[in-house]
Formats: C-alpha cells, sequence, structure tokens
C-alpha cells in the first residue's frame, strides 16, 4: 500500500503526471543498486517545470535520488539483490513488483503514469489486468525479446510483450533504432548527464585509498576502467582474463552481487588488475570515467546489441572511449574500440592511436551536440508526454 498523502494546496493548473520506479533494486543493507535514482533526478528535472509531478517509489530509490520540493509517495515493496537468490526468493520479488505496479495505478491522481525504469513483469502486469484506464508511457531499453538471445522463453515473453503495448500510450524508446508493433514510440536517450557532472579538479583524489594508489601509479601511462553494478549479465571473468595477459592496467569498481563471484575475480585476477566491492561517490564515479583511457563495458554482445547501456552514454559525455563488442556499439550506434571477443585480445591488443582516439572523442563531442543534447531531449520528452 502507498504511504502518506502529499500536500495540494496552492498547485496551478498543470496536467499531473506520476514518475514511477516500481523494482527499488537495493543491497542487503537497504542501499540503491543500478541507475534508477540516477536516471529518476534526471527525468525528474526535465518534466518538473510543465507537470505537477509526484513520484512513486520504494524508500531505498527516494533517498538515493534528488527530488527536492517534489511530491512523492513511498511503495513498500523492494527487491534485495544478492548473488544466489533462491527460486522462491525470486518468485516473491516478482509478487512484490506487481504490488507496487498496482499501487502506483491505484492511487495515483494522475492520468498519465511514466513508468521509466522497465523490464518484463510490468509487461506481464499490462497484458494480465491492464492499465486501469490511465495513459501509460514506458522508458524501454531494449527493443524486444529475442529467440536464442533473451532465453528459452523468449518467444513466449515477446508475445506477451506485443499484448501489453496495447494498453501502452507511448513508449519512450532508449534505442536509436528500436520499433514495435503495437504501439508509437519516439527516441529520447536513456540517460543525458550535464557535462557539468565532469568538471572535477584536476587534483581530485578517489576515497579509495586502493584505488587512488591504482590511478597514481597508472595514470600517466593509461589504464581502462569498468564501471557500474557487477550484475551476472556482464563478463567480467573474460573480460578480467583477457587483460590479464595484455598486461594492460584495468580498473574494475562497483557493487558486486555475488561475494563469491568477487573473491573468484579477485584471486584470478593479474598484477595490473584492481577489483574493488565499492559504492563510489558520485565525484569519484564522474572522475574515473573521465580520467581513463578506455571504458571497458562487456556486455554480451547477443543481448546488448538490441539493449542500450547508460555507462556507455556516460561516457560519451565523459569523452572516454567505449571498448565493447562491435555488435554492441553498432546496435547503440555510438563509435568506440570495437572487439570480436575478449579472447581475441589476448594475442592482439593493442593500445589504439591517439589519431583514432581524436577521432572517436570528435565523435562524441558531435553526439552530445545532438542526439544526446539535454536540451534537445528535454523538449522531444515533454512533447511526447503531452
Amino acid at each position: 500500500m502507498v504511504q502518506g498523502r502529499p500536500r495540494t494546496e496552492g498547485m496551478n493548473s498543470r496536467s499531473k503526471l506520476t514518475v514511477c520506479e516500481y523494482q527499488g533494486r537495493c543491497d542487503a543493507k537497504g542501499n540503491a543498486v543500478g541507475h534508477a535514482p540516477k536516471v529518476l533526478s534526471e527525468y525528474v528535472s526535465y518534466v518538473r517545470d510543465d507537470f505537477d509531478v509526484t513520484v512513486y517509489a520504494p524508500e531505498t530509490i527516494l533517498k538515493a535520488s534528488e527530488l527536492k520540493g517534489i511530491k512523492r509517495k513511498v511503495l513498500n515493496d523492494f527487491i534485495v539483490m544478492e548473488g544466489n537468490s533462491s527460486f522462491f526468493s525470486k518468485i516473491f520479488n516478482k509478487f512484490r513488483m506487481f504490488r507496487n505496479i498496482s499501487s502506483a495505478l491505484k492511487y495515483s491522481e494522475a492520468d498519465k503514469i511514466w513508468f521509466f525504469n522497465t523490464e518484463f513483469y510490468l509487461m506481464l502486469y499490462l497484458a494480465l489486468f491492464g492499465n486501469r484506464g490511465k495513459e501509460i508511457y514506458i522508458t524501454t531499453f531494449m527493443e524486444g525479446f529475442l529467440a536464442g538471445k533473451n532465453g528459452p522463453f523468449a518467444k513466449i515473453k515477446q508475445k506477451i510483450f506485443e499484448k501489453a503495448q496495447k494498453k501502452i500510450k507511448l513508449i519512450i524508446s532508449a534505442g536509436p533504432a528500436f520499433s514495435f508493433k503495437n504501439a508509437p514510440s519516439v527516441f529520447i536517450p536513456d540517460y543525458a548527464c550535464d557535462p557539468a557532472v565532469f568538471d572535477i579538479p584536476e587534483g581530485h583524489v578517489p576515497e579509495d585509498a586502493d584505488i587512488a594508489e591504482f590511478v597514481a601509479d597508472h595514470k600517466k601511462d593509461g589504464f581502462a576502467v569498468c564501471l557500474g553494478t557487477m550484475n551476472p549479465e556482464k563478463q567480467l571473468e573474460e573480460m578480467t582474463e583477457a587483460f590479464k595477459c595484455t598486461g594492460y592496467p584495468l580498473l574494475i569498481a562497483g557493487r558486486f552481487y555475488d561475494p563469491e563471484r568477487l573473491t573468484a575475480l579477485k584471486k584470478s585476477a593479474g598484477r595490473e588488475t584492481l577489483v574493488k566491492n565499492t559504492y563510489l561517490s558520485k565525484e569519484d564515479y564522474a572522475w574515473l570515467l573521465k580520467n581513463a583511457f578506455m571504458v571497458v563495458l562487456p556486455y554480451a554482445k547477443d543481448q546488448y546489441s538490441a539493449q542500450t547501456s547508460g555507462v556507455m552514454q556516460e561516457a560519451v559525455f565523459a569523452g572516454s572511449p567505449v571498448m565493447a563488442y562491435e555488435e554492441v556499439l553498432w546496435g547503440n550506434r555510438v563509435p568506440g574500440i570495437g572487439i570480436r571477443s575478449f579472447d581475441s585480445l589476448k594475442d592482439s591488443f593493442k593500445v589504439p592511436s591517439q589519431a583514432d582516439l581524436e577521432v572517436i572523442k570528435e565523435s562524441y563531442s558531435e553526439l552530445r551536440r545532438t542526439r544526446y543534447s539535454r536540451e534537445i531531449i528535454k523538449k522531444s520528452l515533454i512533447k511526447a508526454l503531452y
């Protein structure tokens, strides 16, 4: 059940909009994991002047977001991310999401509800129970569930997704080439951070002593970073083994779901690889992205050729070249250092030339002026929601 009732006195006649995050992914200590708080804060900054906004989300998301002056209602259920969740725990998590979705649809005073962080179980809910007469807007980071790429039940999931689309007013597509069978869509990148985020003083030193030492040892000659939530979909073992063979410095820093995987990765890492299970501050995260020679994205090519990455787009804003599978770069329409496999790096890795890097960085500059321009995105988003 939703808690609390925000005050409404003095409101003007702006159209009401509910922005909903129904998952509430966090660790055992209640700290939010993933990009939901970050993009929630950004999305609200886009729409707060044009809509009467209320945010529905679990407390773990609300407390990690920047929502000053925005009405909020707490959804009671959340998901604790663990490395080895039991079958029953996974089932209960699905019911928790269903309860949050149901609460938002039932209690929202707005006709428009924007689910901005979505996955299959929102689609299943809409297919089964409908939209309760609301105008549903969703942001999706994937084109659909493709046979051979999204598990053995991909075809069934795709059919459910297509049925759910009939209950959706508009799909806000994070992929520049996505298309959908039964719903109109508009392209809005899933992340377009303020360039000022990367204005960190040159003398900045990361808070973590191990990371600070790693940077001091390798900043002059360059180092690679792999940042973010270290979920099961990332090919961390393949990436670590490849960089161990090349000897090129690699920093892996972020929140690990699975402590056993963390231990094994640390044990197998090479001398020039640092693996840290940590929450990076906003300043450290931005500084590392900006100062890295390259940002490595160990995403499976089959999945992420039709799925977007917030870290990739942040790297574009930081001006740091992205290394990823060629299919992932092409699917996201982002230039970078393309690889065919991590195995191929073991014998043929070459540090890109300065000329090649300048070409990539100039293309990122162009993307910031066009596709990822905050002003362009904001105007497109407001138009889409009206």
